[in-house]
C-alpha cells in the first residue's frame, strides 16, 4: 500500500508543480527510507531501487509536459533492460533524492538515468534502457516520440554501458524469434 501511496503522492505533486523543466534537464523527487523499504539488513531493498527508479520516471515524464502528449496518442513507456551500482547503503529513516535525467536514445529506445543522492553523496545509480508501445500495437519508433515533443536534435552519443544494455536487450529478443520459430 505505501508504494501505491508513494505513486499517488508522486504523480499529484508533479501535476501540480509549476516548474516545466525541458526534456534535458534534470527532475527531482525526494523521499525517506521507510521501514517497508528495509530488507533484513536494515538497509534499503535492492527491489526499492526500481521502485523509486519507476516513480522518478512517472515524475520526469509528467513533469516535461509529455505525459499528456504521449497518453493523446495512447503511447507509453516499457523497460526494457535496468541495472543498478551501489556505491553505499540507505539505512532507515535516512532522506534521500533520486535525480533523473535523460542519457539519450536509438531509432527504438530511450536510456535514462537515475542518481540516487543522500546529501551530495551518491548511493546508487540507475540505468534504463526502455522503448515506447502503443496501445493500438503500432510499433513507436524514437522518431515519432521526438517529433510529438518537438525535439529536433539528434541524441547526445550514448556510453557504452547503455549500448552494451541496448545489445543485450536485441540479443535476447532475437533469442525470443528463434525460440518461436522451432516446432514444438
Amino acid at each position: 500500500m505505501n508504494l501505491f501511496l508513494r505513486l499517488l503522492m508522486t504523480f499529484i505533486r508533479a501535476r501540480l508543480s509549476k516548474e516545466t523543466p525541458g526534456l534535458f534537464e534534470t527532475t527531482r523527487i525526494r523521499s525517506r527510507v521507510m521501514l517497508t523499504d528495509q530488507d533484513m539488513f536494515a538497509h534499503m531493498t535492492n527491489s526499492r531501487y526500481f521502485s523509486f527508479s519507476d516513480l522518478a520516471i512517472i515524475n520526469y515524464i509528467v513533469r516535461t509536459g509529455c505525459w499528456t502528449k504521449l497518453r493523446k496518442q495512447g503511447w507509453f513507456p516499457v523497460v526494457c533492460s535496468e541495472s543498478v551500482t551501489f556505491a553505499r547503503m540507505l539505512r532507515a529513516h535516512q532522506a534521500f533524492t533520486v535525480e533523473t535525467r535523460l542519457v539519450g536514445w536509438t531509432d527504438t529506445y530511450i536510456c535514462l538515468e537515475h542518481c540516487f543522492l543522500r546529501g551530495k553523496k551518491e548511493t546508487a545509480t540507475v540505468r534504463i534502457v526502455a522503448r515506447f508501445a502503443s496501445r493500438k500495437k503500432d510499433r513507436v519508433l524514437m522518431e515519432d516520440v521526438t517529433a510529438l515533443l518537438g525535439v529536433e536534435d539528434a541524441s547526445p552519443e550514448l556510453p557504452d554501458t547503455y549500448l552494451g544494455m541496448i545489445d543485450d536487450v536485441q540479443e535476447a529478443r532475437t533469442r525470443k524469434s528463434e525460440a518461436k520459430a522451432v516446432p514444438a
